[in-house]
């Protein structure tokens, strides 16, 4: 593969700026396919699964004059057990992360969970609103789990320490052709087979690279190496960056950032493979 100027420019932006303007910027370089998604109508559909699942505002984000709300769900029996913490929307131009939950959601009329959840979603409601990666200061709040310069990286971080999760997983798009889930070193093969093959049954194309173009040991998984937690680690001390999956790690927290591709026209296929992972995890989880 050869990288030429404006992958490297690309790959700046995405990883090594911070903040990346000084607004929610819109990506229009990356081919990113918008799913429709419009903060009244995902509210509203919310506020219609009222008796199914506990809904309030976690945080509230003003922009322009308009109040963004990030929503939190709460469900599942609250005893001893797994405690799963879904992070949906932490960028808001990866839509089918966001619009997953309402299918997942009415999945759940029919299957009690039988472990407590907790979904914060959009994590990101101003970019969302705007069709933006960054936050309405221009920040990637998936860069910023070590400084915690965004509101909102901070409302995750008091969540993991209030519901104190045993699981974390984000919901991600990228530009990758297949779906595949970066693991922290804590996600072990024990967890991380079930979800694969729950992918697998359910229909999900793997992806045999991910985005930076690494050839998978076994498709759909990126694993945590020696070689990549040295770079992460490299990544906090130089730029004072890192993702929630890094911070999870640190948190003794094994997180699974679920990545599907964001060109894909069909907004059910998209929003679908973020449902099958959601199933997955719940197979893994409740085993």
């Amino acid at each position: 593969m050869v990288v030429t100027l404006e992958d490297l420019r690309t790959f700046a932006k995405y990883h090594l700026k911070h903040p990346v303007a000084s607004h929610p910027e819109r990506e229009e370089s990356l081919g990113v396919t918008p799913l429709g998604y419009d903060p009244a109508d995902f509210a509203a559909a919310l506020e219609a699964r009222r008796d199914d699942v506990e809904i309030s505002v976690e945080a509230s984000f003003r922009y322009l004059g308009v109040d963004h709300p990030m929503h939190r769900l709460s469900s599942g029996p609250a005893e001893e057990g797994p405690r799963l913490l879904v992070l949906s929307g932490v960028h808001g131009n990866e839509q089918a992360g966001i619009l997953a939950i309402l299918p997942w959601l009415d999945r759940l009329r029919e299957r009690a969970l039988p472990f407590a959840s907790m979904v914060l979603t959009p994590v990101n409601p101003v970019g969302a609103a705007h069709l933006s990666r960054y936050n309405a200061q221009g920040y990637d709040i998936n860069r910023d789990f070590h400084r915690l310069e965004t509101e909102e990286a901070r409302v995750v971080v008091d969540m993991v320490d209030r519901f104190r999760p045993t699981a974390i997983v984000s919901l991600h798009e990228g530009p990758q052709d297949a779906a595949f889930m970066f693991a922290n070193h804590l996600v072990t093969p024990a967890l991380a087979a079930p979800i694969l093959a729950g992918l697998r049954r359910r229909g999900v194309p793997l992806a045999e690279r991910d985005y930076f173009g690494r050839r998978l040991a076994e498709p759909g998984l990126a694993a945590s190496t020696r070689a990549t937690r040295a770079l992460e680690a490299l990544w906090v001390k130089t730029l004072g960056m890192q993702s929630s999956n890094g911070f999870a790690a640190e948190r003794g927290i094994p997180e699974l950032t679920f990545e599907t591709p964001w060109r894909v026209p069909d907004p059910e296929a998209r929003v679908g493979a973020q449902v099958a992972f959601l199933d997955s995890v719940v197979d893994a989880l409740g085993a």
